[in-house]
């Protein structure tokens, strides 16, 4: 890193991070790695002469960065400009931590909240479609689909009104047999219509329930389908031109 500008953003740089925070980034490597990659230059490192044996600092003074001296705590304006902590690892390896500037730290939480707001669009989309899906599966996909959803539907819900309807008495009052076997063959002739009746599929009646679940959808999710408008339109525009 030759000055408190530099982003460390090259290649040799990201293969040497080892820790990537909002306020230190920490790199590894040897004393060649690290200032091929412009982490450090090679007469900050410790163990050199003059310098401090196992750690060394480097900071802005006078507009450059140079090493600090041994016992003099860091301003805070040198640790919000690049302040370069630098240890010996072992014989031929070093470790360095490099602060990172308020600019990139605000950069980052802007990022992050990017992130998560993505996160959350891309878990409603995917909650919306999964929605979908379950209404469309639900739709039956033939005439003999149709007939017998329809008659689970009557037998569940006209089992139990003849039951609690024509067969209980209330206060002593009750159907005579005569009335509950009439009741029990309409019962019979319901749920053998919906059975065996006639089915047709209208083209016309698909599109309305289609369009019923979008409008549906729509005042659900307001802002996401403000959202997808936009970006169609977007799209669109993007085309044409």
């Amino acid at each position: 890193m030759a000055n408190a500008n530099s982003t460390l953003m090259n290649d040799a740089a990201a293969r040497l991070l080892t820790w990537a925070g909002s306020a230190w980034n920490c790199y590894r490597g040897t004393e060649a790695e690290l200032v091929e990659a412009g982490i450090v230059k090679a007469e900050w490192l410790p163990g050199l002469h003059g310098n401090a044996k196992t750690a060394t600092r480097v900071g802005l003074i006078e507009g450059a960065m140079k090493l600090l001296p041994f016992g003099v705590m860091a301003t805070r304006f040198q640790e919000e400009n690049r302040l370069i902590r630098i240890f010996r690892a072992s014989k031929s390896t070093f470790r360095v931590q490099v602060s990172t500037t308020p600019e990139e730290r605000e950069r980052e939480i802007e990022q992050e909240n990017a992130a998560r707001q993505r996160e959350i669009l891309r878990r409603d989309v995917e909650r919306i479609h999964a929605e979908k899906q379950q209404v469309l599966d639900a739709f039956p996909k033939s005439s003999e689909q149709f007939s017998a959803k329809r008659y689970q539907i009557l037998k569940e819900m006209l089992g139990p009104m003849f039951n609690h309807y024509f067969c209980r008495a209330d206060g002593g009052y009750h159907y005579s047999r005569e009335v509950i076997e009439k009741a029990r063959d309409l019962v019979t002739d319901l749920l053998e219509l919906a059975e065996e009746g006639q089915v047709y599929f209208d083209k016309q009646r698909y599109q309305y329930s289609l369009d019923d679940i979008k409008e549906k959808d729509i005042k659900a999710h307001p802002e996401f389908s403000a959202f997808m408008a936009a970006t169609l339109a977007i799209g669109k525009a993007a085309t044409v031109e």
